[in-house]
């Protein structure tokens, strides 16, 4: 089974509906304290509903959902520095360990993608969560636009206004 790294941007936009995350993505899904950092500071600019992420990052613990990964070879670490270049700390070292160690990457940032795809790392991100939620039945399509479209407000920036065309 793939296993799964998020960065800061996913997570955020999923503040509200944590739960769906933790359903679909039980025991393949990492992230890294970079993203928990980042997190910390958006609930210190005044992203009070990012205190439901950060806690259950905080909250972490080997069994959980959702694990915090480090990186721990020398190439790792080279990555994240080269990575470090282009992009924030939490996509930098996202994007380490997803090459690293062959992880879906999971990010909506335009610039971490690119890379990304430069290095043949799969990804997926908001709308693809979105859609695959649906196809699963976990989320009727009206739910999911309303969650795209409360996302939108709070400042995601989506390609799309509804997922209809996608499913």
């Amino acid at each position: 089974m793939p296993e799964y790294i998020f960065d800061t941007t996913v997570l955020s936009n999923f503040a509200e509906r944590f739960e769906l995350l933790e359903a679909r993505y039980r025991g393949i899904a990492f992230t890294t304290v970079e993203v928990s950092d980042e997190l910390r500071k958006g609930v210190n600019a005044g992203y009070a509903y990012l205190e439901t992420v950060l806690r259950q990052i905080e909250c972490v613990n080997p069994d959980g959902w959702l694990r915090i990964l480090a990186p721990k070879s020398a190439t790792e670490h080279r990555l994240r520095s080269e990575f470090d270049q282009f992009l924030d700390p939490g996509e930098a070292s996202c994007l380490a360990l997803a090459v690293s160690r062959g992880l879906i990457f999971v990010t909506d940032d335009l610039a971490a993608r690119r890379l990304a795809q430069e290095r043949d790392v799969p990804l997926t991100g908001t709308l693809g969560i979105l859609v695959a939620l649906v196809r699963d039945g976990a989320l009727p399509i009206a739910e999911a636009n309303a969650m795209l479209a409360n996302m939108v407000q709070r400042g995601y920036r989506s390609p799309l206004d509804h997922l209809d065309e996608l499913i």
